[in-house]
């Protein structure tokens, strides 16, 4: 069985702080507590071991339109990683 990459709770930092929310914004909006936005930040393993497609989805979402063209890049190729796409 094959492991999967893990999303970046860094990345999905950048992603939040470029797109000008707050944690506690970018939680209402997600439908998460704030405590799990920084929990995924943070990247506390219990957290992260649980974080659904689902909610990296709406981040992505909610985000995307604000980053940076480098960060939405970035955040494609983890997303093509982690569901085992390569793209070369």
């Amino acid at each position: 069985m094959s492991r999967r990459k893990k999303f970046s709770g860094a990345q999905l930092k950048t992603l939040r702080k470029e797109a000008g929310y707050t944690q506690e914004e970018l939680a209402f909006r997600v439908g998460i507590s704030r405590e799990t936005v920084s929990a995924i930040e943070n990247e506390k393993p219990e957290t992260m071991n649980n974080i659904g497609v689902e909610i990296i989805s709406k981040w992505w979402s909610i985000c995307r339109q604000k980053a940076s063209q480098q960060t939405r890049e970035s955040f494609f190729s983890t997303v093509m990683d982690y569901f085992g796409f390569n793209l070369s």
